[in-house]
């Protein structure tokens, strides 16, 4: 099993490393390649931009799978290390259970607003334990004052009570019991109460309170004379239907007829004003298996030579770099 996964990794490698274009998140790696496993892969969430390119922690599973790492701290009960703001990667994940000290690693850490506004997505799922009791946060939410709020620090997770999805395990009362909202809290969005009932049930990592005798690492409750071990993460998702919607990279024109494919296939999109583009379909290994100019604004080409399966078809032209899945069917 670790030698399929080893080579199944390498595959993966040499095809983003084939792709013109490095994936944008997790999402876009999962739709490119179906069977992708969970695991450490290269990222840049902003394309061309100021951004490098970076490793992030992809879960390939959790309902549906697409999911990106953004926020993780495994609290060692006892400890009080500071907060880590990532500015230019991601934090990985290395444990999964309670009762580790990850701090000033690279799996102890979150996104600030800037990596977060650069990384396109629509959902967030928030994932939290401790080892004050058996409650277990696991829900996902398209809030869309949430999801502006954790790319932006402006605004709150206001209306998050009623706009949630609880995931299998899920058996906390937040966020269902939020009756309280802070706001505005920049890089801390993420960290600092997007999930609080007023002195009972709270999302906090790190805070201090004058009233309470420890510092406060809060899942579901309120241990203000303890300090249990917490494990907090915060994972995003784009498009959960395909997750290629990399909303301002280009505009999308490509269109393949019919897909599934068996013989012949027409590739349908609107050229620049010079008129020309480069057409690459890549297996799902990264090697490129056709490629040929784009000259008009609907070309039908002859795929009878490729083998059953998924394959990437990438137009590049002066509007930018476009890919859609195609799948061969005989």
């Amino acid at each position: 099993m670790k030698n399929a996964t080893l080579i199944f990794s390498v595959l993966l490698a040499i095809t983003y490393s084939s792709l013109a274009q490095t994936p944008h998140n997790c999402s876009e790696i999962l739709a490119l390649t179906p069977a992708a496993a969970s695991g450490v892969y290269t990222i840049d969430p902003d394309g061309a931009g100021a951004l490098p390119s970076m490793s992030c922690q992809c879960d390939m599973t959790t309902d549906g799978g697409g999911w990106t790492l953004v926020l993780n701290y495994n609290h060692l009960t006892g400890t009080n290390p500071a907060l880590h703001v990532f500015t230019d990667s991601l934090p990985l994940q290395d444990r999964t259970t309670l009762g580790f000290d990850e701090s000033n690693t690279e799996f102890w850490g979150h996104a600030d607003t800037a990596l977060m506004n650069a990384l396109a997505y629509d959902e967030v799922r928030f994932y939290g334990a401790t080892s004050g009791h058996s409650r277990l946060i696991d829900f996902k939410t398209v809030h869309a004052g949430t999801v502006e709020y954790f790319k932006t620090g402006f605004g709150s997770t206001f209306g998050i009570s009623t706009d949630f999805t609880a995931l299998a395990g899920h058996t906390a009362f937040l966020p269902a019991a939020v009756n309280m909202t802070t706001y505005d809290k920049g890089n801390f969005a993420m960290t600092d109460y997007p999930l609080w009932t007023g002195s009972t049930y709270h999302w906090y990592l790190g805070g201090y309170d004058s009233f309470c005798t420890y510092t406060r690492w809060e899942v579901d409750d309120y241990p203000c004379s303890t300090m249990p071990s917490t494990f907090h993460q915060i994972w995003v998702r784009q498009s959960n239907s395909t997750g290629l919607n990399d909303a301002g990279a280009f505009e999308k024109q490509l269109k393949l007829s019919p897909n599934p494919a068996n013989q012949l296939l027409v590739i349908s999109y609107q050229l620049p004003e010079n008129g020309k583009g480069e057409l690459n379909i890549y297996a799902a290994t990264g090697q490129l298996v056709f490629a040929e100019t784009l000259r008009s604004n609907q070309q039908q080409i002859n795929v009878s030579d490729l083998s059953s399966g998924m394959y990437v078809v990438e137009v590049t032209s002066a509007k930018g770099v476009e890919k859609q899945k195609l799948i061969i069917q005989r």
